[in-house]
């Protein structure tokens, strides 16, 4: 087999100029994890080691990582010379390089080193077993490949100069070298390890790659059988690659589980790979992979599969070289024209994941072109079928939440921008999109759902929403994404903020709620006092004017004295006794027979009445009309101090008497429960409610009879938009009222602008709702102006059930209905 010198100087090159980053990776990380284990310690010696350990580390970055990749490359080179001599014979395998196994074989060898080379070769053992489990797979790959490369016959993983000994070696020689204290040095291996065992990994994938699309094909691996020695019956045979008496049996990474393999050549199993260069295989492991989690998610890929993709990645970068003017397409700005047509009767401009976005706002990956190159880097740097897959998904579920027509567009364009950093969680967790409480998705899901809060993207709120949300989608794609961290912290920062601007409108709507609830109280108990009131048996000969009086406004007013209670009287502030004084001063025939009891009682009797209902907060002029029949009611015994004999009393009593005073019909004296809560002017004016009051107390005049034009307009006004849509016949304006649950988003036309509003609050009889729209103004109204509003279309119901859910839908209907979806072997 020849030597590929150009080829393996290319990895040895590749491999040295990725160990900067990677150990300043390594560097971050350790210190972080001595930063936590520095907070977590309850004891000082301790704290003050794990302190005095990430400063020095720190300290040492900036010279360690121009030193480390030097030293690796003066390392490679004299691990190619000593491969090149080590290489004809098969009998002189040296032990694994960089280990001091053999030095301290016996009890001899130690007396020949001093404790710190003792101290030092145990560290470098430790970092290299943390370092093996972890680069494992990928480095059995890369030995084949690099076996080959320097023209050996058959797999020889201890000659590979990119083996993890000789970068756990030159590691552990340089941080001997630049601290004398062992506590410190132990401590820096110990966190320095797992960070070099993952960056390794990504590094011997890159190589693996890099060989593969040079068409290089790997060695065999072959046994050589060892025979059983005699003796005292501790003969052994040893196993594996390369394995003979001088090696002391040591198990290569890489070897073939399982023992003796065959001396003839390794071929793979058939099934070792996924050819996904076949579309008919690729769609049916994809469909597989959406419904049912991929059985074949695990599985490699084919070497073919690399040398398409990096096809595809040339094209695409040489396009990019070639591109002398902007994509056609291209959004700069936004549509400035769309602004003054109205928010809910704009025209639908199609976003999707190949979209021009505002180079602006997210820089280099508003190009379609550069998200597909790194959509094809990522494919190509992947090692499994699930991660390709995986890729996928996101790139289609970016694809139909783009095309969501219920998010504003720049929503949806911010969707298409976040896409490189979900790839980048793809390749990590290719399943996170199943997972409803995955970080990366709850990310998604919580934007769109926040943005329902908005129905136009030119207004000052929206902007305002939209600034941060950019601000973190490009933090996002400027990040290596390890895991779902980044996105669950990103969501956290979001939520911060939207928890503030919640608590500032919370506290004006909940005032608002407050006096709602109260008043539905009130009511209730209002009601039930008034059906009491129509069983006393001393009804008789009262006008219905005074029933109305009792049955509505002061009954009204004894619920409130009885809400507002805090010594638990049974008739607080006695207006309950003012109810039989008030019927027996309006029955002439008995006034007539005491008219000095009456002259007595009227001003208590007065001074009562007004009392509660200043108490409860209504406007004097509302029961003036009552109080002007109660004085005609009570003018004839009034009369009595200018009559001068019993037959001008008599006479007076024989007047005619008027509507108002005359007795209260079977109908009148019934108690109806009131339609919805009685309000004050301030109340409902704090609520939102925009129509005027009746002039009878305790009701609400409905929009249906009275509508300022600031509030509502037929649907043909200026700024209403649809004015050619047909009003909504009311069999069909009912069930969608009946329809909206609290936390429902609708589109409400109020004081000459489309608002977003959201249902916080229903009476529990459903005959008030309550809306708030952006920073929390309320907008109140009855069933019949609701249902009004519903059928002139200025109240318009917003669908915003699960975005990445219906996303998803989307593409399992897409892939079920692909000619090619049933699931393919490959």
């Amino acid at each position: 087999m020849a030597l590929q010198p150009d080829v393996l100087q290319s990895c040895l090159q590749e491999a040295a100029k990725a160990a900067r980053p990677a150990l300043e990776r390594c560097i971050e990380a350790a210190v972080a994890a001595l930063q936590l284990a520095e907070a977590q310690s309850e004891q000082v010696g301790e704290r003050d080691a794990l302190a005095m350990a990430w400063r020095e580390l720190l300290k040492n970055k900036p010279a360690w990582s121009i030193q480390y990749p030097a030293d690796l490359r003066t390392t490679f080179s004299s691990g190619v010379a000593a491969a090149g001599q080590a290489a004809p014979s098969a009998s002189s395998i040296p032990a694994l390089a960089g280990t001091s196994t053999q030095a301290f074989a016996s009890a001899d060898a130690f007396s020949l080193v001093d404790d710190a080379d003792v101290s030092q070769a145990i560290e470098s053992s430790r970092l290299l077993q943390q370092i093996l489990p972890l680069v494992e797979q990928p480095l059995a790959e890369l030995n084949k490949l690099m076996s080959t490369v320097q023209g050996l016959p058959n797999v020889r993983p201890e000659l590979n100069p990119l083996r993890p000994e000789v970068f756990a070696q030159t590691l552990r020689e340089m941080v001997f070298a630049a601290s004398s204290e062992p506590a410190i040095t132990s401590l820096w291996l110990k966190n320095l390890a797992d960070p070099l065992g993952r960056e390794l990994t990504l590094v011997y994938e890159r190589i693996v790659n890099q060989l593969e699309l040079a068409k290089v094909k790997g060695a065999d691996y072959r046994v050589r059988h060892t025979p059983v020695s005699g003796g005292k019956g501790r003969g052994s045979h040893k196993t594996g690659p390369g394995s003979d008496s001088s090696n002391g049996g040591a198990s290569m990474a890489g070897t073939p589980r399982g023992g003796y393999v065959s001396d003839e050549p390794m071929a793979p199993r058939p099934s070792q790979y996924a050819d996904l260069s076949d579309p008919e295989i690729k769609d049916g492991m994809f469909h597989d992979f959406l419904l049912n989690g991929g059985s074949n998610a695990n599985r490699g890929l084919a070497p073919a599969y690399y040398a398409t993709i990096e096809e595809e990645l040339l094209a695409l970068k040489a396009a990019r070289e070639s591109a002398q003017a902007p994509l056609t397409g291209s959004r700069d700005a936004p549509h400035a024209g769309n602004q003054k047509v109205p928010a809910v009767d704009r025209p639908p401009r199609p976003v999707n994941e190949r979209s021009q976005l505002n180079q602006e706002v997210w820089g280099s990956y508003s190009r379609p072109r550069e998200r597909d190159i790194l959509h094809t880097q990522l494919k190509k740097a992947a090692r499994q079928v699930g991660q390709v897959l995986g890729l996928e998904v996101v790139r289609k579920l970016v694809d139909q939440v783009a095309q969501d027509s219920r998010l504003l567009v720049p929503v949806r364009e911010a969707i298409v921008a976040l896409e490189p950093s979900l790839l980048r969680l793809a390749m990590v967790d290719p399943h996170f999109f199943n997972d409803e409480d995955h970080a990366g998705r709850r990310l998604i899901e919580r934007v769109a759902q926040r943005s329902f809060k908005y129905n136009d993207e030119f207004s000052p709120e929206f902007l305002a929403f939209f600034e941060p949300l950019t601000r973190a989608f490009n933090e996002l794609n400027g990040l290596s994404i390890e895991d779902a961290q980044p996105f669950a912290m990103s969501l956290a920062t979001l939520e911060h903020g939207w928890d503030e601007q919640d608590q500032r409108e919370a506290k004006n709507r909940n005032n608002v709620l407050q006096t709602l609830r109260f008043a539905e109280e009130r009511q209730t108990q209002a009601d039930q006092i008034a059906l009491d009131l129509s069983t006393r048996s001393d009804l008789d000969k009262v006008s219905g004017l005074v029933l109305d009086f009792l049955f509505g406004p002061w009954a009204l007013v004894m619920a409130h004295a009885r809400l507002t209670d805090t010594r638990n009287q049974i008739d607080p502030m006695g207006f309950g006794s003012v109810v039989p004084d008030l019927l027996w001063s309006v029955k002439r025939e008995v006034t007539l027979k005491r008219p000095a009891k009456l002259i007595e009682m009227i001003p208590g009797l007065l001074g009562q009445l007004h009392a509660g209902l200043a108490l409860l907060g209504q406007d004097p002029r509302e029961n003036d009309a009552f109080f002007e029949g109660l004085m005609k009611l009570h003018r004839p015994v009034l009369k009595l101090r200018r009559l001068k004999s019993r037959r001008d009393a008599q006479e007076s009593g024989a007047v005619p008497l008027a509507p108002e005073e005359l007795p209260a019909s079977p109908e009148q004296r019934r108690a109806k429960v009131a339609e919805q809560p009685w309000l004050r002017r301030d109340d409902l004016d704090a609520a939102g409610f925009e129509d005027t009051l009746s002039s009878v107390p305790g009701e609400l005049a409905a929009l249906e009879e009275e509508m300022p034009a600031a509030t509502a307009m037929p649907a043909s006004a200026e700024g209403v938009g649809d004015a050619c849509l047909p009003e909504l016949p009311p069999a069909e304006a009912a069930p969608i009222l009946l329809g909206l649950r609290t936390g429902n988003w609708v589109d409400l036309y109020s004081r000459r602008r489309w608002l977003r509003a959201q249902l916080v609050w229903a009476s529990a009889k459903g005959t008030l709702f309550m809306f708030v729209s952006h920073g929390g103004q309320p907008h109140s109204m009855t069933r019949r102006s609701c249902e009004r509003l519903i059928r002139e279309r200025l109240l318009r119901p917003v669908h915003t059930h699960g975005v990445v859910a219906q996303a998803l839908d989307a593409v399992a209907t897409e892939v079920a209905m692909s000619p090619r979806a049933e699931p393919a072997a490959a």
